[in-house]
């Protein structure tokens, strides 16, 4: 009763100190530790964003993104405004159970969601992913006089950042589309190109045929020519791996792959792999229009420039 009547009496006051009191004060996740745990790879975080923009944004109303593939498992966002009056966002970072045993798992991470395309409001938090607890719930509280701030057009524009630390009972590797050190691979390339410590398997003229740099180095009038491993420097697996697949005819492209993909489609004149980045950029990544121009500019994707232009 008393809760009642100090709101109705003062009503601006009780909000403030409801949106200060929400905003500072976060429920701590405890962290789980299984029997026989399988870790990843020593001393390495896998890092991966999740971008949805909510169309039409309604108090009320749930919305919900389309899931996406990381690490082989599902994400998505959802997206609840419980009123405009109060100004509460409603956020869960929902992921599927992997595709393992009926083995207890669970998914040790970092999470840092940012909310609003112009104007931005972040917030961190850590969250153990498991099979009795698999959504990160966040709720935001904005005051509603500051609501159309963070939206653009009844849009709401919502980032995760995801920094996996430690996962038990589950293996998340990157997803391959294509090997390049299987047999099939072996049997069809005529150099190694060693890239950190793994082996992508290759045949010169195919990727000379798309790459200036490659056609260069592969048939001009070079040591490396008539080497059968060549060894890359400075270059991420991972990235390399990607960017292989793009010109292999995959589609490893998403709005976490583009900017690598692109830094090295940049570095050996790949035309292929550049026109497919800016077709994804223009067509279907959730980036924002302002990280859009960013990579335009950086790249000089000029047919991406006008795409935006013309929005």
């Amino acid at each position: 009763m008393w809760f009642l009547l100090i709101f109705r009496r003062f009503p601006p006051f009780f909000l403030m100190f409801s949106v200060e009191f929400f905003a500072r004060n976060e429920v701590m996740f405890p962290d789980i530790s299984l029997e026989n745990p399988l870790k990843m790879s020593a001393g390495k975080k896998n890092k991966f964003v999740i971008k949805e923009i909510f169309e039409n944004v309604k108090a009320g109303k749930e919305k919900i993104g389309k899931p996406e593939e990381r690490f082989g498992i599902l994400w998505k966002i959802k997206l609840t405004t419980k009123s405009y009056w109060c100004g509460a966002l409603s956020l869960q970072l929902v992921c599927s159970k992997p595709e393992i045993s009926e083995n207890e798992w669970s998914i040790d991470t970092d999470i840092v969601t940012k909310i609003g395309e112009n104007k931005k409001r972040t917030f961190s938090k850590s969250h153990t992913f498991t099979q009795g607890n698999m959504s990160f719930y966040k709720d935001v509280f904005i005051d509603y006089h500051e609501m159309d701030k963070f939206m653009t057009d009844d849009n709401v524009f919502v980032e995760i950042n995801v920094t996996i630390k430690k996962s038990i009972g589950v293996d998340l590797l990157p997803k391959k589309l294509k090997l390049f050190d299987d047999d099939v691979a072996k049997n069809f390339s005529d150099v190694v190109l060693m890239v950190g410590d793994q082996e992508f398997h290759v045949n010169k003229m195919y990727l000379a045929s798309h790459s200036t740099y490659f056609e260069t180095l592969f048939l001009g009038n070079f040591a490396e020519s008539e080497k059968s491993i060549i060894e890359l420097k400075d270059i991420d697996p991972d990235e390399f791996q990607n960017f292989l697949e793009v010109l292999y005819g995959e589609s490893p492209i998403n709005d976490d792959t583009v900017a690598g993909i692109l830094k090295l489609a940049d570095m050996y004149d790949a035309k292929t792999a550049i026109r497919r980045c800016e077709e994804f950029l223009a067509w279907y990544s959730k980036s924002t229009i302002k990280e859009k121009f960013e990579i335009a500019a950086k790249y000089k994707l000029n047919e991406l420039t006008k795409c935006i232009s013309e929005m």
